[in-house]
């Protein structure tokens, strides 16, 4: 199901990036030259959008089924290639042309199809659960509507978010062009820091769904109370760790004396921040979604990100005309107080726990066995 409909919207956005590159890179930039470097960048790069759909879809499915080791695995391998490729097409090595760029470009496209060609390469060599027969993948009957039910909230809640993201993104790249570097190049390391979050989030929403489903709902609420403690835990390390290492991880960059203050700086204030950053995150995506309630992150993004943050970041920018730091500032109190209000005694209520399923023990043995597969790694 997860295939059917991500594979055509990730097409839609290759096709569309890859006809109209130009047009992207002005919604995000004025500059002439920046747009010009981006249209290189993305001619080669919109491949990916199709193929991390994909990569989604799979690795998603693996890990509900508990086959966390595949994409990990796979992803390691992906992320090594994509450093080596790009080392190779930029600087032109091995008698290839110094390519520049669009080198970053065909390396990001090349290597975001190799996690989930790996991803299904080993499925069907070890027949797991992923791998159905062909058939079934249309044998949607009795299910399109229990799924959508669920579905779409978060379909929609992640389209609201992506807008509201976009047009932060216009305002905050209208601010001058060493602001957005700087931006860029901290939203780079701030990566680091959220990929390690996104882990925990799937281990969280495992647990926790994992538990609810089976009917054992006070261990669900015990994981998810553990996640509560860990999640400002782990950030508060991460941001000690990104201050002191912030001179050196910046001087990797490529940057003007001003890009680079200023990217310490929003260094400095995001690890300040990351204390409480990714709370609502792992609420809403690693708690409430495995709790069965996807309608509450879809309630807390469209209230939050269209009534407070994005305006504020319009005031801040483009009306007041307020620094680029004092607008970062304000981007990231208003996020982090509005959905913090939010979700907090939302989660202390518990009626995120909606169970989706009546508990019925699976040997899942014999489900692999019923499919001619093994288990899994």
């Amino acid at each position: 199901m997860m295939l059917l409909f991500m594979v055509p919207l990730g097409l839609v956005f290759t096709i569309g990036v890859g006809l109209y590159p130009a047009f992207v890179m002005r919604l995000f930039t004025e500059d002439p030259a920046l747009i010009a470097e981006g249209v290189k960048y993305l001619q080669f790069a919109c491949v990916s959008y199709f193929s991390l759909t994909l990569n989604l879809a799979i690795s998603t499915m693996l890990r509900c089924t508990e086959q966390v080791k595949i994409p990990m695995i796979t992803s390691g391998i992906a992320a090594g290639m994509n450093a080596v490729l790009n080392y190779i097409f930029i600087f032109g090595l091995f008698g290839l042309p110094a390519m520049g760029v669009a080198g970053a470009g065909l390396a990001t496209a090349i290597s975001s199809l190799i996690n989930p060609i790996l991803m299904m390469a080993i499925s069907f060599a070890k027949k797991n659960i992923v791998i159905a027969p062909f058939k079934q993948v249309f044998a949607i009957k009795g299910f399109f509507k229990p799924f959508w039910s669920r579905a779409l909230p978060v379909l929609l809640n992640e389209f609201f978010w992506s807008v509201s993201i976009l047009v932060v993104n216009m305002v905050l790249g209208r601010m001058g062009t060493d602001n957005y570097a700087a931006l860029t190049v901290e939203r780079t390391i701030e990566n680091l820091v959220f990929v390690f979050f996104v882990g925990l989030c799937n281990a969280c929403n495992i647990l926790v769904g994992k538990s609810i489903g089976a009917g054992n709902i006070e261990q669900g609420k015990l994981y998810s109370r553990r996640f509560m403690v860990l999640t400002p835990i782990i950030g508060i390390l991460a941001g000690l760790l990104i201050i002191a290492l912030r001179y050196p991880l910046i001087g990797l960059f490529d940057l003007s004396e001003t890009a680079k203050h200023t990217a310490r700086v929003l260094l400095v204030i995001f690890a300040i921040d990351a204390a409480v950053r990714y709370i609502p995150y792992v609420e809403v995506v690693g708690i409430f979604r495995a709790g069965g309630d996807t309608r509450m992150g879809l309630i807390v993004d469209v209230i939050c990100h269209y009534v407070f943050i994005t305006p504020a970041v319009i005031l801040a920018g483009l009306v007041w005309k307020l620094p680029f730091i004092t607008t970062y500032v304000i981007m990231l109190a208003v996020d982090d107080i509005s959905k913090l209000i939010i979700t907090i005694p939302y989660y202390r209520t518990m009626r995120w726990i909606k169970p989706i399923t009546q508990p019925e023990p699976v040997d899942r043995e014999e489900a692999m066995i019923e499919i001619g597969g093994d288990p899994i790694l």
